[in-house]
């Protein structure tokens, strides 16, 4: 049986060596920060000097500051009466449109078979009305996750004629 002092030597050896990357890790990670510190140390000198501007640059295309951009007297707004509105930009004959699709809730009537339906469109199908989620062309249902329920028809009721006239 061995005695305690070599099981005692073999267990801290087996320490050391499963401890070594963790140590040398710590080791590593204080390099790291002091560098860090230096470095922040340095960026705040810099921070107090004053900017010294460079040379100047060639003129632009346009003169020296270039053309001028598009301003609100240059900006109208189109409806297309649907769901889209176009930023439309002009000056100078230079047109630049940015349309804006709205996914606004819009009803399109009954669900109609191979008609293209877009995010907003409302449907009625089956005695419910839907709401289209992602383009499509598919009837709504169940089965069918371009559409999401909004109103089920409900139970028909008593005879409305009869309790009136009691």
């Amino acid at each position: 049986m061995p005695d305690a002092e070599a099981i005692a030597t073999v267990v801290v050896d087996t320490v050391k060596r499963a401890l070594a990357p963790v140590v040398a890790r710590l080791d590593a990670i204080e390099v790291t920060t002091r560098d860090a510190m230096t470095l922040r140390e340095r960026i705040a000198v810099l921070e107090t000097r004053a900017p010294v501007p460079g040379p100047a640059g060639p003129a632009g295309k346009d003169g020296s500051n270039g053309a001028d951009g598009f301003g609100f007297d240059d900006l109208s707004v189109e409806f297309d009466g649907q769901r889209t509105l176009a930023l439309r930009f002009e000056r100078a004959g230079v047109v630049k449109t940015f349309p804006l699709a709205l996914p606004f809730p819009r009803y399109q009537g009954t669900y109609q078979e191979g008609v293209a339906y877009v995010i907003g469109d409302v449907v009625t199908a089956g005695g419910a009305a839907w709401h289209c989620q992602r383009p499509t062309t598919l009837k709504p249902g169940d089965s069918v996750d371009a559409w999401r329920l909004m109103v089920r028809k409900g139970r028909d009721g008593r005879d409305a004629i009869a309790t009136v006239h009691r």
